[in-house]
Formats: C-alpha cells, sequence, structure tokens
C-alpha cells in the first residue's frame, strides 16, 4: 500500500551578494544594509518579517539595478513558505524578469507549483532551472518528484538516477529512484536500489517496507496491484 509521507524541508544555499565596485550614494548603501537584514530574516524562515522588509525596500527603489532582482526572489521564496502561492509566483517572476538567469527563482516557483499539485508547470520551471544550472542535485530531484507525481515514471527514474550521481549520498533521491523503479515493474532494480537506502540510512522505515513488499509479491498468490515503496517527497517549507 502507497505510504504517503510529509513534506521533506527544501534547504536552499544562501546566495552571497558583492557590493557593486562603484562607490554608492548614502541611499543605496542604506538600502543595501536593509536589503541584507532581509536576507539574514529569510534565512532565518521568518517569513513576515522578510515580506515586511523586502516590501519597504522594493517600494523605496534604492537599490542599484544590480540588486533589484533579490528582493523579490526573498519576499517571493517568504510567500511559497507561507503558502500564499499566487504572490510567490508573482515575485519570482519579477525578479527573473530582472535576472533571467536567476535559476533559484525558477526552482522556487516549481516548489510552488508542485505544492499545489500543478505538475506540468512545475517541471517547467525545474527544466528552466536545470537549464542554468545543469549539475543541481536539488534541482534535479524536485523534478524527478514532479514527474512520478505526474505519472511520468521514466522521466522520473532518470531524473532520480541523475540527482544520485551528482550526490551519491542523496537519500531521497535513492529512495524515489526505487520507487520509480517499482512502477516500471523493475522489480530488481528497484530492490537493489532500497537496499542502497538502507546503506545510506539503516533505519529508513520507507526502504524497509519497499523491500518488505517486494518478498510479499514474490510469494504464490500474492495481490501486488499497488507498490511498496513511499510516495516521493515533496519539498517542503
Amino acid at each position: 500500500m502507497r505510504l504517503a509521507l510529509l513534506a521533506a524541508a527544501a534547504t536552499i544555499a544562501a546566495t552571497t551578494y558583492i557590493a557593486p565596485a562603484f562607490s554608492q550614494t548614502p541611499s543605496e548603501s542604506a538600502a543595501i544594509e536593509e536589503f541584507k537584514r532581509g536576507q539574514a530574516s529569510a534565512n532565518a524562515k521568518k517569513n513576515d518579517e522578510t515580506i515586511t522588509i523586502m516590501t519597504a525596500v522594493i517600494n523605496e527603489g534604492k537599490l542599484p539595478k544590480e540588486w533589484q532582482p533579490y528582493p523579490y526572489f526573498y519576499r517571493g521564496q517568504a510567500y511559497r513558505r507561507l503558502e500564499k502561492f499566487t504572490d510567490a509566483l508573482g515575485d519570482f517572476d519579477k525578479a527573473t524578469a530582472l535576472k533571467a538567469d536567476l535559476a533559484p527563482a525558477f526552482f522556487e516557483g516549481g516548489l510552488a507549483y508542485q505544492a499545489q499539485q500543478k505538475y506540468k508547470q512545475s517541471i517547467g520551471q525545474f527544466d528552466k532551472a536545470i537549464k542554468i544550472t545543469p549539475d543541481n542535485a536539488e534541482y534535479v530531484y524536485s523534478r524527478c518528484v514532479s514527474k512520478s507525481w505526474a505519472g511520468d515514471n521514466a522521466g522520473a527514474r532518470d531524473d532520480c538516477r541523475r540527482a544520485t550521481e551528482l550526490k551519491p549520498d542523496y537519500v531521497d533521491a535513492w529512495q524515489t529512484l526505487g520507487r520509480a523503479y517499482e512502477d516500471l515493474g523493475q522489480v530488481e532494480k528497484a530492490e537493489a536500489t532500497y537496499k542502497k537506502v538502507l546503506e545510506l540510512e539503516p533505519g529508513n522505515k520507507e526502504a524497509r517496507e519497499g523491500l518488505d513488499y517486494i518478498a510479499t509479491c514474490r510469494k504464490p498468490g500474492a495481490d501486488c496491484s499497488g507498490t511498496g515503496g513511499a510516495e516521493p517527497k515533496k519539498k517542503g517549507k
């Protein structure tokens, strides 16, 4: 029987911002300091505070041009964490309009669509993030999850396999890869993959359940109409 899991927490590395080399006006310097305060609040997941600070920074319009996409990104991230998805997606669109190669904004947009079960749209956003940063295991794994939920089991298999190549100790990716193999009827590969999960995380309940299910299915007369591994973990707050 399929086991639903709670969403895993998504961790995004804080972007390093370097002040422009040219001289700044006092108002620009003050705006940058306020932005940094909002960034620290975002990294601490103080979502309401982040929204308040970044909204003020945006409305004041004092940041140098090079900095302007990032208040939208961080405010959008805070909105997503609060499940205010329309506001979040609006901010991610504004951020990427200002900086077309801002991969984390596309990734966050993918998470916002994924949380609403809009898997086609989420895959499109993850595609854009991966095109910019192809070797990011988190981006590839998140697309794997959306493909799995959308019923594209072969695509999920390929993405999760790629995520494990990029990050060999990525337990969630190995676990979802096992599930994809199950869904494709590749039982031996599913079994080997769940064993790999247990090598990395010996107490992993979902991998153990997957192996138990496979063992049960091998018994004569067993009903194996479902799958035994855990459902793919969606990225969370």
